[in-house]
């Protein structure tokens, strides 16, 4: 049975990715979810795990990571605790102009990288946790147009011809 929620808590160290990893593994797998989403997923979610421990020192003991099935699609929340400030405020640049910036740092280039590959972020300053959604309907829509593809490509291949609607 697939699980609608999880909860990771996982040691604020660089050395602990691959729970990381392993974390959002299990949910694609669970979920079907592979090639390009699965990509994007694991990169936005490391990504934002190395931001949420990056300058902490030995502060923060752990990051907390949630998942969530909704509808829509899946939902990545990560608490960033001291860099939410930073974090969003980046995010409420236009990225249209981001973009065009010469001088933007790696940091920032991963930011506009994971706003690029997620499908909609969100932010909450009473819990200073950022939210990723990647929308999973589109998924059946390319599966079903691959499948026509390949349809269409055997019947071209069998020299026989589709009737007519």
């Amino acid at each position: 049975m697939v699980e609608k929620e999880k909860h990771l808590s996982v040691a604020a160290r660089i050395d602990a990715i691959h729970e990381i990893e392993a974390f959002v593994e299990k949910i694609c797998d669970d979920y079907n979810i592979f090639h390009s989403y699965y990509g994007n997923i694991l990169y936005s979610v490391s990504q934002a795990f190395e931001f949420a421990i990056e300058r902490t020192g030995k502060k923060r003991k752990h990051v907390d990571i949630w998942f969530e099935s909704r509808p829509h699609g899946l939902v990545f929340k990560i608490f960033l605790g001291d860099r939410f400030l930073e974090i969003a405020a980046f995010f409420e640049k236009d990225p249209e102009e981001e973009l065009k910036s010469d001088h933007l740092s790696e940091t920032e280039k991963a930011l506009l990288t994971i706003r690029m590959l997620s499908d909609e972020i969100n932010f909450n300053a009473e819990e200073e946790t950022m939210e990723m959604v990647f929308y999973i309907s589109s998924i059946n829509e390319h599966l079903t147009q691959d499948r026509i593809k390949l349809l269409d490509q055997y019947f071209e291949n069998l020299k026989v011809k589709k009737p007519t609607t």
